[in-house]
């Protein structure tokens, strides 16, 4: 193994313990609100969340009128001329996610540098890194760690689940790369609702375009 190679696995390790070190924060921090949620909820109902949760999913489908109404097929009463028959209103079209609906988030390295933004939308996310970085498609490592890696593994879970009966074919993610000459414009991740994967892809290329950015000329 060269000095090059054994230079970049140490600074991979590096960057790997920090990670760990960051989600271990999260982890404290999340049971930490757990905690103060389930202590609210108990002054109220002495009850944990669990038992709520499952009390309001064994309700029966007959508490719910309007939506038994809206999913029974029409009667109509055969006693009266047929003219009073009413036809059945098509259900409302549900509009498509719109660019209003995004959340955006700024990707900054560890020394506060811009590197891009974030964003998180219905079902997908886009990242538009620094147009100043012209980021290449061509530099290590957005090929070989986010794209092959990171999004390369959640679509082999995904083809795994779909071969289990698990999840739908039309669900698995997808991801498209906009580039300009090999600059990357925009990439765009679909079918993306867990949140555990939206937190890995905003820490992976926060991690890939820092490396980048390392290599990459200012213009």
């Amino acid at each position: 193994m060269s000095d090059a190679e054994t230079r970049n696995l140490a600074e991979l390790k590096k960057d790997i313990e920090e990670r760990i070190a960051e989600a271990e924060k999260d982890l404290i921090l999340l049971k930490t609100s757990l905690k103060l949620v389930d202590e609210a909820l108990a002054k109220v109902s002495f009850q944990p969340a669990s038992k709520l949760v499952e009390r309001k999913e064994s309700v029966p489908v007959a508490a719910e009128p309007a939506l038994r109404t809206r999913m029974e097929p029409r009667v109509v009463d055969e006693t009266r001329p047929f003219r009073e028959a009413q036809p059945v209103a098509p259900a409302p079209t549900v509009p498509a996610p719109s660019v209003a609906e995004e959340q955006a988030f700024p990707i900054k390295s560890k020394m506060g540098e811009d590197l891009g933004v974030f964003y998180v939308g219905r079902n997908q996310i886009r990242i538009v890194p620094h147009a100043g970085l012209s980021f290449s498609i061509k530099t290590p490592p957005f090929q070989s760690f986010f794209v092959d890696r990171v999004i390369g593994e959640m679509h082999r879970k995904d083809e795994m689940a779909v071969d289990a009966g698990a999840k739908d074919p039309s669900s698995m993610i997808e991801h498209e790369i906009k580039l300009d000459g090999d600059a990357i414009r925009e990439i765009i991740v679909r079918n993306i609702e867990e949140e555990a994967r939206i937190r890995e892809l905003r820490s992976s290329i926060r991690w890939t375009l820092e490396r980048m950015m390392e290599k990459t000329p200012r213009t």
